[in-house]
């Protein structure tokens, strides 16, 4: 499957430097262009009830490496999203989900 040009927008990674009181810190962005998808809303049973994760579907074809732990940026701020999986086929396919508010630095 090829990418498509229209189908790719600007977004921002950067990688985890490491965490300080339960609050993630990133290293500088690098602007990549990327395909962005809704994947289904994924429910995961916590201590308190049920939560919703809000997850996406990236496709990269470029040369940066994605790699899980990365923070993703749809507007160049601060990271509201973190790659939970990605895998290298002839593009780079990774799932995305929101960091809640109290996690992001």
């Amino acid at each position: 499957m090829r990418l498509r040009e229209r189908d790719k927008r600007e977004i921002w990674v950067s990688a985890l430097t490491g965490m300080h009181d339960d609050v993630y810190t990133w290293g500088n962005a690098v602007p990549i262009r990327a395909a962005l998808y809704p994947l289904e809303q994924v429910i995961t049973s916590a201590v308190y009830g049920d939560t919703v994760k809000q997850q996406y579907l990236l496709l990269y074809d470029g040369k940066e490496k994605l790699c899980a732990g990365m923070g993703v940026s749809l507007d160049g701020g601060t990271p509201a999203y973190r790659i939970v999986k990605a895998e290298g086929w002839s593009h780079v396919r990774a799932v995305i989900e929101r960091i809640p508010e109290g996690r992001r630095a």
